[in-house]
């Protein structure tokens, strides 16, 4: 398993990365990594939350996808 998030390489390869609580899952005590836009904010979001963004992402285009399907049938 790669240790790129964990520590010393962690706190080096993503500066300003510390425990927090991520504003897109509401968990507390969790590594604040990764930099995503959000409303036009650049925030500090977890990996969880970062997937969870993703997640949200994919419903949306599969739901349009399937709306523009039945609307040409």
């Amino acid at each position: 398993m790669g240790k790129a998030h964990r520590g010393k390489p962690a706190r080096s390869e993503y500066p300003g990365a510390a425990r927090g609580t991520c504003p897109i899952t509401k968990r507390s005590g969790v590594k604040l990594m990764y930099e995503q836009e959000v409303d036009g904010q650049k925030i500090r979001i977890s990996k969880v939350g970062k997937a969870t963004l993703a997640n949200r992402q994919k419903r949306k285009l599969k739901k349009e996808k399937q709306q523009e399907q039945s609307g040409s049938e």
